[in-house]
Parts: C-alpha cells; sequence; structure tokens
C-alpha cells in the first residue's frame, strides 16, 4: 500500500473529527506532513460524494485546535521558561524565541494569520501570540482564516482531481508526493546545514 493510499484509507476510518485530529498533530509534531493530508482529504470526499466544503472545515478546524494547544503551552509557561525549554531541542536556540517575539510584537494578528501559509513557522507563531497574551478570540480569528485559506487550496485540488478520477488523479497522487517529498527534504537539509554553520562560526569566534 502506498502512502497516498494509506492516508485515503486513514481519513475514511476516522471519518471529519479523526481528520481535525490528524491536522492537528502537525502543530504539536510539525514533521507530520499537513501538506500530504490536506488535498486527500479533498479525494476522500469526492470518493465518498461529500461537499467539499465539509473537509476544508473539519481541517481547518484540526488547525485551529492544533494552534491552540501550542498558543496554551506559550501562555502557560512564559518567555523565559520558553527560551530555557526551546534551548534543549537539537538545531534550536533561546534566541529563536526572541526572535518570534519581536515578529509577532510588530505585526500581531497579520503575523498569525500569514504564518499559517508556511510550515513550521505556523507552529511556532503560536508560541510568541501565547506568551504575549493575544486574546484567544483573535487568535482563534487569526488562525482560522489563514489556515481555511490554505487549507482549501489544497482540498480542492485533491477534490478536482478525485473526481475526474482515472489517470489524472493517479498521475495527481505521483507528482503531488514526489514534489512533497523532495521539498520537505531540501527544507530540513538546508535549515540544518544553516543552523549548524551558524553555530560553527560561534564557536570559532568564541575560540579566537
Amino acid at each position: 500500500m502506498s502512502l497516498a493510499d494509506l492516508a485515503i484509507s486513514l481519513m475514511e476510518a476516522l471519518g471529519g473529527p479523526g481528520i481535525a485530529l490528524v491536522i492537528a498533530a502537525e502543530a504539536l509534531f510539525p514533521p507530520v506532513p499537513g501538506e500530504f493530508l490536506l488535498p486527500f482529504a479533498g479525494v476522500t470526499a469526492a470518493a465518498t460524494g461529500q461537499n467539499v466544503l465539509v473537509p476544508i472545515f473539519w481541517t481547518t478546524l484540526g488547525s485551529v485546535l492544533g494552534g491552540l494547544l501550542v498558543y496554551g503551552a506559550g501562555r502557560a509557561l512564559g518567555l523565559r521558561r520558553t527560551r530555557a525549554l526551546v534551548a534543549r531541542i537539537p538545531l534550536l536556540d533561546a534566541a529563536d524565541v526572541d526572535t518570534a517575539v519581536r515578529f509577532f510584537d510588530r505585526f500581531g494578528f497579520p503575523a498569525v494569520m500569514l504564518a499559517r501559509f508556511v510550515p513550521m513557522v505556523r507552529t511556532f507563531i503560536s508560541v510568541p501570540a501565547g506568551i504575549e497574551r493575544m486574546r484567544v478570540i483573535s487568535f482563534v480569528a487569526a488562525t482560522g482564516l489563514g489556515s481555511g485559506i490554505w487549507n482549501a487550496a489544497f482540498v480542492l485540488a485533491g477534490y478536482l482531481f478525485g473526481i475526474a478520477g482515472g489517470e489524472a488523479l493517479e498521475s495527481f497522487v505521483r507528482t503531488y508526493s514526489l514534489v512533497l517529498a523532495v521539498v520537505g527534504l531540501l527544507g530540513i537539509a538546508v535549515f540544518a546545514r544553516r543552523r549548524l554553520r551558524a553555530r560553527r562560526s560561534v564557536s570559532r569566534d568564541a575560540a579566537g
């Protein structure tokens, strides 16, 4: 069974609430490929005769719930404890928290909304929103708006290919899976390389 078949089978078995939980998990475990799952929510909806708005609703709800969990963690921990926690995570620094907080302080609502369009970043923007105690209703609105637009684009693409079926769907699954895998691996490699290079530079400066 391919990864695409597994994703579709999972969504058929779990239904709408299950889809929401899977998407919410991305906020807690950023490596979970939300972009991979979204189109197949559309494919599944087309295969089962659902209206496309159904998977858009459940995936967006999942994004909001996941964002709220991270927001709550940032709010409960505060800046000092969050910095200490992040400093223990490989390839991350306490300074990353300071950068995120400054970015949030500067842009506020638009920062949370637009961050939903960027994998990984959408998880971390919830932390300073919590630390700075952004109003919950504002956070939910920004997250829901950004996630709704982003999720709708991917779900609708999968839905249209699901309706087309046949070779069009098979070609979409193969191409999309390959592109997402390559982009994901490149993104991780570039981030790791830059961070390791920066740390080596700091170590040389300290030694000199």
